[in-house]
């Protein structure tokens, strides 16, 4: 009897980028761990994603590819087996991955079409693929300091070209086109190439990639070895619905009421920063017959909640500028904290239906007096445990009643703080989820110890 219980299998090339695509995994809620080759198996037994750092990113091509075989024989049969390959393209990248799709090919069921979905971007990160080429902050690679590289210089930044070095492996170019996924998921289907080769410039798009790669996998038969340094991997595990097995945190949401200059400026740093979901509030949700309007925000609020990969904080916005905002009508006005609370509660009750009392958001960020006092009112919170100071005017402290009862919250005036007030915000209520999801995992631990001591009384 087969006692695996891992459904992802990722293999890497050094111990930074094995344990920072680990971590892609864990935020979904997945148990993951980081092993030498030797010791996969074992792994594959006891946690939901293996992660094998094969240390071979300076090895000979040929030591490489046979460990890269070794280890999808040893962990094999996942639902999803992807090969970290660094964003700057260093190492074995086309050795490395033509030795996971041919043992990929080896063990796929008859009728199936194994394939690469390569995608070397890592959007958050700086890392952007256009035409083909891999981008450092929008400058190609060889035209970095990467091109002075010691060990390994950058000698172009064309991904086909860097692959073809150590494979002989046909691939096909995708470039990112404003289609409807079902468009992208038959391209992405489409050629007799093993690699398809996709360019990415954002995150949203990285989702868009993997979740129609996951419709070319259930209507073409594709069967993916995702080729990617974190991001791509992840997504696609999660349009595979390849769920984990642990507690994990649901993103931060932010409850913007401000649609000033300096608001626009904070929000603009977060967005560079890192995966976040803007959800904005038009003129149209704003009427008084904006119901329709109102419905598809809140399924947008809900989708983005309930998406355990990305984004790591969802954003309710002001969709109009201050000066659309002063040109309403004054009873509009005045109802726009209440809309904007009842997107936010109906969003919530959504969420916990969908995924239980912990699902929703992990923690909560509202801006602006008249907003905060509505968000809350609306929830339902009986009181607020102050905590203390993010930053003068901005206090953070927990919820106390409603449906996020014990979750952490900061508050914020509209107008307060310099261009990083809303980061130093959100890195505050980072660190106060991190803290009450390791209390959850000591008790549900402690429950476990508690339970076994009683089945050998």
């Amino acid at each position: 009897m087969n006692s695996r219980v891992a459904q992802v299998l990722v293999i890497a090339d050094d111990l930074t980028g094995a344990n920072a695509t680990g971590a892609r995994f864990a935020r979904s809620g997945h148990r993951v761990v980081t092993v030498a080759p030797e010791h996969v198996t074992r792994a594959a037994e006891d946690y939901d994603v293996v992660v094998a750092n094969l240390d071979s990113r300076h090895m000979p091509a040929e030591q490489a590819v046979d460990l890269v075989t070794d280890v999808v024989e040893a962990v094999w049969p996942v639902g999803l087996v992807v090969k970290r390959i660094d964003t700057t393209l260093r190492g074995n990248i086309g050795a490395e991955v033509e030795a996971a799709w041919r043992a990929l090919r080896d063990r796929c069921p008859p009728r199936t079409r194994p394939r690469v979905l390569l995608v070397p971007a890592f959007p958050s990160s700086g890392r952007t693929t256009a035409g083909g080429v891999q981008l450092l902050d929008g400058v190609p690679l060889d035209r970095t300091e990467l091109a002075l590289d010691p060990l390994s210089p950058a000698t172009t930044g064309d991904v086909a070209e860097v692959f073809a070095r150590q494979s002989g492996l046909a691939v096909r170019h995708v470039p990112v086109r404003q289609i409807t996924r079902d468009l992208l998921a038959a391209e992405l289907a489409s050629g007799d190439e093993p690699v398809v080769l996709c360019d990415a410039l954002t995150e949203p798009y990285l989702t868009e990639l993997a979740q129609a790669a996951a419709q070319a996998h259930r209507e073409h038969g594709i069967v993916w070895l995702a080729a990617d340094p974190g991001p791509a991997g992840a997504l696609l595990a999660e349009a595979l619905r390849l769920r984990g097995r642990g507690h994990v945190a649901g993103p931060l949401l932010a409850v913007v009421g401000s649609a000033s200059d300096l608001t626009r400026r904070q929000l603009d740093a977060v967005a560079r920063t890192g995966p976040a979901c803007f959800v904005d509030v038009d003129a149209e949700a704003l009427e008084d017959r904006g119901f329709e309007r109102r419905d598809e925000l809140v399924r947008v609020l809900t989708d983005s909640l309930t998406s355990h990969v990305f984004p790591d904080v969802v954003i309710l916005r002001l969709g109009v500028s201050a000066a659309g905002i002063a040109a309403l009508p004054v009873g509009r006005r005045r109802v726009l904290p209440q809309v904007l609370a009842g997107l936010v509660v109906r969003a919530v009750e959504n969420a916990q239906r969908e995924a239980g009392p912990a699902g929703g958001p992990s923690g909560l960020f509202v801006t602006g007096g008249n907003v905060t006092s509505a968000v809350l009112d609306e929830l339902g919170v009986h009181a607020f445990e102050v905590g203390g100071e993010v930053l003068p005017l901005a206090v953070h402290g927990v919820i106390v009643g409603g449906p996020l009862d014990g979750a952490p919250l900061v508050t914020k005036g509209g107008m307060v703080g310099d261009n990083a007030a809303v980061l130093e915000c959100f890195g505050r209520l980072r660190r106060a989820v991190q803290a009450r999801l390791r209390t959850v995992r000591s008790e549900v631990s402690e429950h476990f110890l508690f339970a076994v001591r009683d089945q050998h009384r």
